[in-house]
């Protein structure tokens, strides 16, 4: 089914990758790699890591930076920001092109020109034509910090089927958890496949002492990786608290910043936006910064931290980064992507879950009034990240094991 589907609808898929290349400004170099044109011919079997866009980027930083030393890596992404980001933190150091779509034809000319010794795909991206060609052509396949959401496994029973034949072709599977790890199951991985090594993301931050420059001359609230309905809603709420500090918000998807704007402007309250060159002064009361790329120095010095996502139906955002800078955080009732890592920060007290808009406006006032109750939740949740510190060191381990497999093979 899932092959017959893709032969048929090929020319809506190359329109929508059309549409996609204009909008996210990724041009003809995007358009012609997204189709399985344009690669370099890369004669050195580099690590090839995909990382669908910048979120997987940024958990693989350290991954690509630690094998960078010593192999040639290649990065792919699916989206211009992802290739974006890439070339921001390692500029040449690194190969970047665009994964092909999963027609069986553009997948076999990017290998052959790329010629990979393996694959790693960050979290999990389910290919059936991808991975199948990959296992083919001898190139040992493994998805790291692996996790699949609970929507999938609601997926159209075809669908489910095509996920579980793709499953069998991966040599291993390294879940974050034990529940990541049973769903695997459930759609059809064998168990000698999964390896349960933790959230990588954990270990990465376990070592995280960057001092990041303070972006505000004020005291700030952080309202992180919001959706659509939770700035408006929030904002709302943080007026009438009627607080000296400023709410900055950091929207998970910057394109969506003119919605926004529009959405504040009804509150008739001072606002600035970075993309409108407006600075965040003392008459600012909201300041909106629709940058990528931003988050950790914004983490860094708020006085508390909304993480959006999980007011509306999207399963939340990772609170580990936050977490990790020692901040008090809280979030709303559906962080169903990021179950493990909720409850872990629950149980030490690092975190504090509401159920709806009202409980959030009660929590903010609360705690900006106790700044010692916030300084005993950041210090918790710094905690529960160090306790997780091997976690890196189990992932290289297993990696590099891997790549001596591969090389001697």
């Amino acid at each position: 089914m899932y092959t017959f589907l893709i032969k048929i609808l090929s020319p809506l898929f190359v329109l929508v990758l059309a549409i996609e290349a204009y909008k996210r400004k990724g041009g003809w170099h995007f358009f012609k790699q997204r189709l399985g044109f344009g690669y370099p011919i890369l004669n050195t079997h580099p690590i090839w890591i995909h990382c669908a866009s910048v979120g997987e980027v940024k958990a693989a930083e350290p991954l690509i930076k630690h094998f960078a030393h010593n192999h040639t890596m290649l990065i792919t992404t699916n989206t211009p920001t992802g290739a974006d980001l890439v070339k921001r933190l390692f500029g040449q150091s690194v190969h970047h092109v665009y994964l092909p779509f999963d027609f069986s034809s553009a997948v076999g000319r990017f290998l052959k020109a790329t010629q990979p010794q393996v694959l790693w795909v960050m979290e999990t991206e389910l290919w059936p034509n991808l991975y199948r060609l990959t296992a083919q052509n001898h190139i040992a396949i493994t998805l790291i910090n692996a996790r699949l959401s609970a929507k999938t496994l609601k997926a159209p029973k075809w669908l489910q089927t095509a996920y579980g034949q793709t499953l069998q072709y991966p040599q291993q599977i390294l879940a974050r958890c034990e529940s990541e790890a049973q769903r695997f199951i459930t759609l059809g991985a064998r168990p000698d496949q999964l390896q349960i090594l933790g959230n990588l993301k954990y270990g990465l931050l376990s070592e995280q002492t960057q001092d990041y420059p303070n972006l505000s001359p004020r005291e700030y609230v952080l309202l992180a990786s919001s959706h659509d309905a939770e700035e408006l809603n929030i904002a709302q709420r943080w007026l009438k608290l009627q607080r000296p500090e400023c709410l900055v918000i950091v929207p998970r998807h910057p394109k969506r910043s003119e919605s926004i704007q529009q959405q504040l402007a009804t509150l008739k309250v001072p606002f600035a936006v970075h993309s409108l060159k407006k600075p965040l002064t003392s008459e600012t009361q909201i300041y909106l910064d629709d940058r990528i790329g931003v988050l950790m120095p914004w983490f860094s010095h708020a006085k508390l931290v909304i993480m959006g996502g999980a007011f509306v139906p999207k399963g939340g955002h990772n609170v580990l980064e936050p977490a990790a800078l020692g901040k008090c955080i809280v979030t709303g009732p559906d962080m169903s992507d990021f179950i493990p890592e909720t409850e872990l920060l629950l149980q030490a007290n690092a975190l504090i879950q509401c159920q709806d808009y009202e409980q959030l406006s009660q929590t903010m006032q609360s705690l900006l009034q106790q700044p010692e109750r916030c300084e005993q939740m950041g210090q918790a949740a710094k905690q529960v990240i160090l306790s997780q510190s091997h976690i890196f060191e189990d992932y290289l381990k297993t990696l590099q094991k891997q790549l001596r497999k591969a090389s001697s093979s």
